[in-house]
């Protein structure tokens, strides 16, 4: 078991240094969708505040779900670029055929999902995400395994669009989360741990 893959997003991301290839949001979807990142960029941003979500860690999900791309179908039948199952579309009230309502659905649903892990603490953003990605009733007291590399994938994304967009200061704010690298190192420490002691079992 690849504990390692068990990624915690905290507000110590706001630290990474350097735009050294600085752009804007809207520029960077552009690489992946350039008729329609004006729009996709702008509802990003105006749902991030509304749900009270880091627009960039929104972006990371959209961009690891669908490359920004509306029309993207998966093989399981998740629509558009927050990937809604039409059953979530329904329930979040989203029409996954339009991009401002499927990117406003897919942002309340991350939401909702943020919240039901609220009593997570520094792990509260895998949580969501997992369930994001499993769905909720698939995600208990632990993360399932096969979420993992989605839940790095983001990350990865994150840091990535992180050190290159600059006209977006907002980050992952929560009061539960880990405020220090040396706290962080400590945590992937004892995960590290957990690891080799059952590769010994």
């Amino acid at each position: 078991m690849k504990l390692t893959k068990i990624i915690i997003f905290t507000s110590i991301l706001s630290c990474i240094i350097g735009n050294s290839f600085a752009q804007t949001l809207e520029n960077y979807i552009a690489n992946y969708n350039p008729s329609e990142a004006s729009y996709i960029a702008q509802q990003i941003r105006l749902n991030g505040q509304r749900y009270h979500i880091d627009p960039l860690f929104l972006s990371a999900v959209f961009k690891v779900e669908s490359a920004y791309d509306n029309s993207a179908v998966s093989y399981a039948g998740a629509l558009g670029i927050a990937q809604l199952m039409p059953a979530t579309a329904q329930e979040v009230g989203a029409n996954p055929y339009d991009i401002a309502s499927n990117i406003s659905g897919g942002s309340y649903y991350l939401r909702q999902m943020l919240n039901a892990h609220s009593d997570k603490g520094q792990l509260q953003y895998n949580y969501a995400l997992a369930s994001y990605n499993a769905g909720l009733g698939n995600v208990g007291n632990t993360i399932p395994s096969y979420t993992y590399d989605y839940i790095q994938s983001v990350q990865d994304e994150y840091y990535k669009q992180k050190n290159s967009i600059s006209d977006l200061g907002a980050t992952i704010s929560n009061s539960k989360h880990l405020n220090s690298l040396q706290q962080k190192k400590a945590l992937l420490a004892k995960l590290k741990a957990v690891q080799e002691a059952r590769k010994h079992k």
